[in-house]
């Protein structure tokens, strides 16, 4: 209940900030995606995520340093930990106002949903704020020999049924990013560390075990400007690599649990009501 009543204070600002995941990837696109978000009116706050040796190219500090709606900041980081994409962002005000909101949009740098999707997708959280609310969902499944499984588009499909939210396009409270930086085990950081898997999922345990709910699914138009090198259109044996791989992410994340599975499924899909 604490938490709760801390959630609902300063969050009603109507807006959210962005964090962008980028890695290695052509500035071109994450310019696009960018320039993207800060048409969207909700958008408080453009937070890059940038985990290289290499320092951002110049041009694009350049370019974005002097904008204020939105304001637009980027923050290097030396290693290149997954970890890095959920640690908290700075607190920025400008003017005696506050432009960085308590509600985060995580989101990878080749996936853009329209702005009145997003609209939508904030709407739906600030009634479930104790959730995690997005775009792209996955399932978790228990084999016959109790191992845990995972399962994309498919299998969320074929069963009617969500327990993942995955963070390259999902909302949720400012204080996870905390929570998952400080307060969750380090055991999991360091797993994600040397897997280089597993954040995303890490982020589901932790807020459905804190909220003890199931995430939300928003029905979206996303464009996914990766799409083309991505492991959904790799070959069959790359793609059973992943699936193999996101598997053990379970199976170890519900180790770190004490074998608990926090996970919640959930068959609600929320849609705009204008939709015919």
């Amino acid at each position: 209940e604490e938490m709760h009543n801390e959630i609902i204070r300063g969050t009603h600002n109507g807006k959210l900030s962005v964090m962008i995941n980028t890695y290695k990837r052509p500035v071109e696109m994450l310019e696009k995606t960018i320039d993207f978000y800060a048409t969207c009116p909700i958008v408080a706050s453009i937070n890059i995520v940038w985990s290289e040796q290499r320092a951002p190219p110049s041009s694009i500090l350049e370019k974005y340093q002097s904008w204020r709606t939105p304001f637009v900041i980027f923050k290097r980081h030396y290693s290149e930990s997954l970890n890095n994409r959920f640690l908290p962002i700075d607190k920025l005000s400008f003017m005696n106002h506050t432009v960085t909101s308590s509600a985060i949009f995580a989101v990878d740098d080749d996936i853009l949903v329209p702005c009145a999707d997003l609209s939508r997708a904030l709407e739906v959280w600030r009634g479930n704020m104790k959730s995690i609310v997005g775009f792209i969902p996955r399932l978790h499944l228990r084999g016959q020999d109790g191992v845990l499984q995972y399962r994309c588009w498919w299998g969320v499909w074929w069963h009617g049924a969500y327990s993942i939210i995955l963070t390259k396009a999902a909302i949720f409270h400012e204080k996870y990013l905390h929570m998952y930086s400080y307060q969750m085990t380090q055991n999991i950081r360091d797993y994600v560390d040397s897997s280089r898997n597993c954040e995303d999922i890490a982020m589901q345990f932790l807020i459905a075990n804190s909220s003890q709910l199931p995430p939300l699914l928003i029905k979206g138009h996303i464009q996914d400007l990766g799409v083309l090198n991505g492991i959904s259109t790799s070959n069959n044996i790359i793609k059973a690599g992943h699936m193999n791989a996101r598997s053990e992410c379970l199976n170890k994340l519900s180790e770190f649990y004490a074998d608990k599975l926090p996970l919640i499924k959930s068959h609600v899909i929320v849609d705009s009501a204008s939709n015919r």
